[in-house]
């Protein structure tokens, strides 16, 4: 990993090389995010029988499990925090507005859609950086979303998932990695130290 080429352009070394092929091989997918600032907030729509407003969204790019690219859609202020309001009080039955503006600044810590994105085994398929699987059975209306915003593009690659009966796509990410190894490392430490305080038990992944 020490040996790695970091990207010098607009993406501040997001993007990471095992030498200047590979950099140039990729260069045609990258330069999307490297030149110029994707828009990462977006509404987010819902289906119709939920009969409640788009949601206000950020993409998030994290890692996953296996040290790959994911993506979580954050709540986000940027319509207003009364854009909010009306899933703060969906989300917590608040009463009063004061109570849903509160539970609205509250929910900008929050998750809207957790998991858009599925963890590959590198087993599997070895993705490439910004690469990851997009689980379209659970969440069609986040993917065609991020799609149509170019916050990803379609690779052309599948992989099967699970026991869906339907392969997932393999998108490109056009958004900076938000965290890294030891962030997730100490964050794991601190969850199961928690646990273990709290008297419970837990498995960690691949055991």
């Amino acid at each position: 990993a020490n040996n790695l080429l970091q990207c010098k352009g607009a993406c501040n070394g997001d993007e990471m090389y095992c030498n200047r092929s590979c950099q140039k091989e990729d260069w045609s997918m990258h330069k999307k995010m490297c030149t110029k600032a994707v828009p990462l907030t977006f509404l987010l729509p819902l289906p119709k029988e939920a009969n409640m407003p788009d949601i206000p969204v950020r993409a998030v790019r994290r890692m996953d499990g296996y040290g790959g690219s994911g993506v979580t859609l954050m709540f986000s202020d940027h319509l207003g925090m009364e854009r909010l309001i009306p899933h703060a009080k969906m989300r917590y039955a608040c009463d009063y507005e004061f109570e849903a503006l509160e539970c609205a600044r509250a929910m900008l810590e929050e998750p809207a859609e957790a998991h858009v994105t599925s963890p590959v085994d590198p087993d599997v398929m070895r993705l490439k950086p910004a690469e990851a699987a997009f689980n379209t059975e659970k969440y069609p209306e986040a993917f065609q979303a991020l799609l149509e915003n170019g916050i990803i593009t379609d690779t052309g690659k599948r992989v099967q998932i699970g026991l869906y009966p339907n392969k997932f796509p393999i998108c490109r990410i056009y958004a900076p990695q938000m965290d890294n190894a030891e962030d997730n490392r100490r964050a794991r430490d601190a969850q199961m130290e928690m646990f273990q305080r709290m008297g419970l038990t837990t498995m960690r992944m691949g055991s």
